[in-house]
């Protein structure tokens, strides 16, 4: 079926152009990032060198515990609802449904009330507030996890405006805002609340967002409604079909993410929160890559599974020239002016952090480089690869990061983690070309056209 009569087929919104569906998600992304700073910004000045990378390793831990709830569903079902290029029978929307079921009605609750206990059995304070952080992070764990799924399955489906309002950074546009101002509220109000009170403001910022979306998504699945959902009996079925998915997000929102728990382990608090602060901040020239990564990934998935492999190559390496361009904007002051961001952002306390954030800008502008090769591989069935390569750098950033932290400081895991995120995404991008004969990295030539004749 062509692009065009794609969008005459009934029940899916109307076809949109891949120009129109990166406006839409850089304009949401761009919101969401500065709801992230605004937010970081708000803690790093209310808990200090000394607490703010305990705030920050709680956000991610949740993160990741929401990872592994999520089963690998959310990625699945994106390329699921892709590949069937706006056809979906009833066969594939039960799929869906039972899959998407299985993580927000099972897996997610139950990794959520497991966190929640260890949380409140390991805090160190009076119950009330165990109680509160507890039920907190329980809440945080669950709300994380179906941002990320409802975001996938939206924008699967077609629902490109509502998906760009929920991805990006801290849970997108909406929700990053709300989470800033409420964080804002917290500290000014009452400060005394301390952790407990950010983790609050954070499942508040989440909860009316993410409940909106999962509502558009059960709408879209209503055709098969009636289908009794069987939870436990599905539960293999979903594990079977997205356990790859789910090893490859995990491993890589932890690479992303364990420097900082190495940092709060193996360093000072002092030192720990200068480290996250320089991590969170260098994350930002990732931002125009995984905003390119978004949208493009069911592009990725409908053009493979109908063996358009020159058109694809066109797309993602337009895409990525797209990217570095956004990227090279934003490396120049963290290269010229990295106290002067620091400070500005955390507080003048943070300036010390200069070093650490040039080296992982290193890093990160390898990940850039390398362009959409992930993508790519996830979406034509080789997330086993990726999966396996991401599993063997993060343990390798375990082990490098622990002897660089004890050696040579927050310099050192900074060199660390810089070194083992270039060489990861050099074999992912040469993978690319192995397996599939595609280059993924930027262009001199960028073919505009193509993006404005692909349908998202």
């Amino acid at each position: 079926m062509t692009e065009e009569a794609m969008e005459a087929v009934p029940g899916r919104p109307r076809g949109t152009s891949l120009v129109r569906a990166l406006a839409w998600f850089v304009v949401s992304y761009g919101l969401a990032v500065v709801g992230y700073a605004a937010a970081n910004a708000v803690a790093g000045r209310w808990f200090g060198k000394e607490s703010y990378g305990l705030f920050v390793v709680v956000v991610t831990v949740s993160a990741a515990i929401g990872q592994l709830g999520l089963l690998g569903t959310h990625r699945g079902g994106l390329r699921a609802a892709a590949q069937g290029d706006g056809e979906l029978d009833d066969a594939t929307l039960r799929l869906l449904r039972a899959d998407a079921a299985v993580a927000s009605r099972l897996s997610l609750p139950l990794a959520g009330v497991l966190s929640g206990v260890v949380m409140f059995l390991v805090a160190d304070a009076d119950t009330p507030t165990r109680v509160a952080l507890g039920v907190g992070f329980a809440l945080l764990v669950l709300f994380s996890g179906q941002q990320k799924l409802w975001a996938n399955y939206l924008r699967g489906l077609g629902h490109v405006r509502q998906a760009s309002l929920l991805e990006g950074r801290s849970g997108g546009a909406v929700v990053s805002f709300t989470q800033a101002v409420l964080l804002l509220l917290a500290w000014q109000l009452a400060p005394q609340l301390g952790l407990a009170g950010a983790v609050g403001a954070l499942v508040l910022g989440f909860a009316v967002p993410v409940m909106a979306a999962g509502r558009i998504v059960h709408q879209r699945l209503a055709p098969v409604a009636a289908t009794e959902l069987e939870l436990f009996r599905n539960l293999p079925g979903a594990v079977r079909r997205n356990w790859r998915f789910a090893a490859n997000q995990l491993a890589l929102y932890i690479a992303g993410t364990v420097e900082i728990w190495i940092a709060g382990v193996v360093l000072t608090s002092e030192a720990g929160s200068e480290f996250a602060a320089a991590q969170r901040l260098a994350l930002l020239l990732m931002i125009p890559l995984t905003s390119i990564q978004v949208v493009f990934a069911p592009v990725s998935a409908r053009l493979i599974a109908r063996g358009e492999t020159a058109r694809l190559e066109s797309v993602l390496r337009t895409g990525a020239t797209l990217a570095a361009v956004g990227t090279s904007f934003l490396w120049l002051p963290m290269l010229l002016t990295p106290e002067l961001i620091l400070g500005l952002l955390y507080g003048d306390e943070f300036s010390s952090a200069a070093l650490p954030l040039f080296l992982l800008t290193l890093g990160n502008v390898v990940y850039v480089g390398s362009g959409l090769c992930g993508v790519a591989l996830v979406m034509s069935h080789h997330e086993g690869t990726v999966a396996t390569i991401q599993t063997v750098s993060t343990v390798v950033r375990i082990v490098a990061g622990i002897a660089a932290a004890l050696l040579f400081g927050v310099a050192g895991l900074a060199a660390s983690s810089a070194i083992v995120t270039s060489v990861t995404y050099a074999v992912l991008w040469v993978q690319a070309k192995r397996l599939l004969g595609l280059w993924t990295q930027p262009t001199l030539r960028p073919q505009w056209g193509v993006l404005r004749r692909t349908r998202s």
